[in-house]
């Protein structure tokens, strides 16, 4: 906890200095306030487990971005269901148009659809591997750079409980970086390929400071739903050591279609001689602008950038995770799932998608053996 708050303070105590540096510069400071909001709905066919059909607000966000000169900041909590919660916060120093620092709470570059928005994904929710496997946000250091045919990310990364108080213990930390290599951007045409990894020491085990006693790591995915988040896979790593995972990327474009696909995989080194816990997952989604011309793309975040206001748009995508690791004696599940998306962007500001969602569970799975439907609507408004 300790580690915790020193951490934040350092950070915050960077603003003077940012602020100096800029006004010496006699730069201008300018704000802008952001925010969102996801009305959602959703109804379940299920084999014998009872969820929870209906509606909810998902996500209520509220924050601002600064800029002062070459420094940039941004706030972001949200205040979904009667919570307060971090999403991004950092402050960032730009070097030039394509290579900036940051430090603060912000995603890891490990998964697409992790480090993309949840307002320009494809779908109501990100795929199950990417649920199972990708880190999310965390407290770090962070280098992103850029240039005509390539996209490189590094940085370092706290424990995960850091931001909202670490239970006792040593802290964990990680290591992650990704390299895209992206010969065409232009509208229309696009091809690029990623690799990213992450290796990271298992986070705090909630006991004195005693680094050698167990830790745990623990991967899951849920039912791929926001108004019912009944666990889908799950799994729990005892006596966890180190994490080490890689991912591959492939997005690509010709015209209004596209693709999009990642193929994950981890492997967890254990303590006391247990044998080491693999796990893997794989997704592939395929998709066209019926209405809104051709797509394109965001070089500064290496992805594909939202359609313009107007357009319509059809997705498919299948996903399959393995959780199940038998020499390991750990059995997580298995999920199978083709999911369908229309998306209509109304405006600048206002997109309606709806998606339906069919899955097959395997036997190991916390729904053993269940096949379930589900069809999901979100009206979403982000400014």
């Amino acid at each position: 906890m300790k580690k915790s708050y020193k951490y934040i303070a350092a950070v915050l105590l960077l603003i003077p200095s940012f602020i100096a540096s800029a006004q010496n510069k006699k730069a201008e400071f300018s704000v802008k306030p952001t925010g969102r909001f996801y009305y959602e709905g959703a109804g379940f066919i299920e084999d014998d487990t009872k969820l929870s059909s209906g509606t909810t607000v998902n996500d209520v966000r509220l924050g601002l971005k600064a800029n002062y000169g070459k420094w940039d900041m941004k706030i972001d909590l949200g205040f979904a269901k009667g919570k307060v919660s971090a999403k991004d916060i950092f402050l960032q120093y730009n070097f030039k148009k394509s290579s900036y620092f940051r430090a603060g709470h912000f995603a890891e570059p490990f998964g697409v659809d992790h480090m993309e928005s949840s307002a320009n994904i494809k779908f109501i929710t990100a795929n199950a591997s990417s649920f199972a496997f990708s880190p999310g946000r965390n407290l770090g250091l962070e280098y992103i750079g850029w240039g005509n045919k390539w996209w490189i990310a590094g940085g370092l990364f706290g424990d995960t409980k850091a931001m909202n108080g670490q239970e006792k213990g040593s802290m964990g930390f990680s290591g992650t970086s990704r390299f895209v290599f992206n010969p065409f951007t232009q509208d229309g045409k696009i091809l690029h390929l990623g690799l990213a990894g992450s290796l990271r020491r298992a986070d705090a085990n909630g006991i004195e400071e005693n680094s050698s006693l167990p830790r745990n790591i623990a991967f899951s995915s849920a039912i791929l739903s926001n108004v019912d988040k009944t666990k889908a896979i799950s799994s729990n790593v005892t006596n966890a050591n180190f994490q080490a995972k890689y991912a591959v990327e492939l997005l690509a474009a010709y015209g209004p279609l596209f693709i999009q696909s990642e193929y994950f995989h981890t492997n967890v080194k254990r303590k006391d001689d247990l044998t080491s816990y693999l796990a893997q997952g794989i997704y592939g989604q395929i998709g066209v602008l019926a209405i809104g011309g051709n797509y394109s793309y965001s070089k500064s975040w290496a992805r594909f950038a939202n359609p313009k206001p107007g357009s319509l748009e059809f997705v498919a995508r299948y996903n399959y995770t393995d959780l199940n690791r038998s020499q390991a004696n750990i059995f997580g599940g298995r999920i199978n799932d083709w999911s369908f998306a229309t998306n209509y962007y109304l405006n600048k500001y206002v997109t309606l998608k709806v998606n339906y969602t069919g899955m097959k569970l395997g036997h190991e799975s916390p729904l053993a053996g269940e096949t379930i439907h589900s069809i999901q609507g979100r009206l979403q408004v982000v400014f």
